[in-house]
């Protein structure tokens, strides 16, 4: 088996994509196609295993004689002896080399995990079947959505104008927009679900929300005549602020409401 790793989106991650890796592995020498001899040369037969690539042991023990078969260590397996060596290989059939491959990657795959490629590892020894790519899983943050789990965070800023009379927001997903209507009189830091909204399970078991924070975005410049008006509502909503609407008037919020 062979480990590699490879950077996604955040995107990417949720919906699963194909991406295509570079890593050396070990590959059958294409010069010898794995044989080890060099071209037009002839192998002889093993004569410690017979060309049967093992070769048959006996232990005696106390509880009688165990036989055990191990690889030939005189052929290595192959059951032949090499007399010419390939040029390329040096006898040993394979080859390491850089190979480009192309990967599915699952759907719901979060930052540091890892998944498996069938098949697309190290070649084997003597025709033996090939090992496995284990893939190491790195995301990149996105500069909207947080993810806990299958569930996806983000924040949206309203006017307290908006908040205050309530309003239908366009909520961006990862399935594009959504129309959401905010209640009237919504608070900061209220939260809100939309179900079905988050990221499908990597092992294919459910879907998680979208969780929209509400951010009250309040205006730094204001015009006198603005000014105004906030303070003709403040007095006709009787706001009991402890802080007074007008810095000028020293009997202004709570504290000299209760005093008067």
């Amino acid at each position: 088996d062979i480990q590699t790793s490879v950077t996604l989106s955040f995107e990417e991650a949720a919906k699963g994509c194909k991406k295509t890796v570079s890593y050396p592995r070990i590959e059958v020498c294409d010069q010898c196609s794995g044989s080890g001899s060099a071209k037009g040369a002839s192998t002889k037969t093993c004569p410690t295993c017979q060309g049967k690539g093992s070769v048959i042991s006996q232990t005696r023990t106390p509880f009688g004689n165990i036989q055990q078969q191990k690889t030939c260590t005189q052929c290595g397996g192959r059951g032949v002896i090499i007399t010419d060596p390939c040029p390329r290989c040096k006898g040993k059939g394979r080859i390491r080399r850089t190979v480009s491959v192309d990967i599915d990657v699952p759907t719901g795959i979060d930052d540091g995990q890892i998944f498996q490629v069938r098949g697309k590892g190290n070649k084997g020894i003597n025709g033996g079947s090939a090992g496995d790519l284990r893939v190491g899983v790195n995301v990149r943050p996105h500069p909207f959505f947080e993810r806990q789990g299958n569930d996806v965070y983000c924040t949206v800023s309203v006017s307290y104008v908006q908040a205050a009379l309530g309003a239908e927001l366009n909520i961006p997903t990862l399935d594009g927009k959504v129309k959401y209507t905010i209640p009237a009189g919504t608070q900061p830091g209220d939260t809100f679900r939309l179900r079905g909204k988050g990221i499908k399970s990597v092992n294919g078991w459910g879907q998680g929300d979208q969780l929209v924070t509400v951010q009250v975005s309040v205006p730094k410049k204001l015009d006198s005549r603005q000014k105004e008006k906030l303070r003709e509502l403040a007095a006709e909503l009787d706001d009991e602020s402890p802080f007074t609407a007008n810095p000028g008037d020293k009997s202004g919020g709570i504290f000299g409401k209760k005093k008067k």
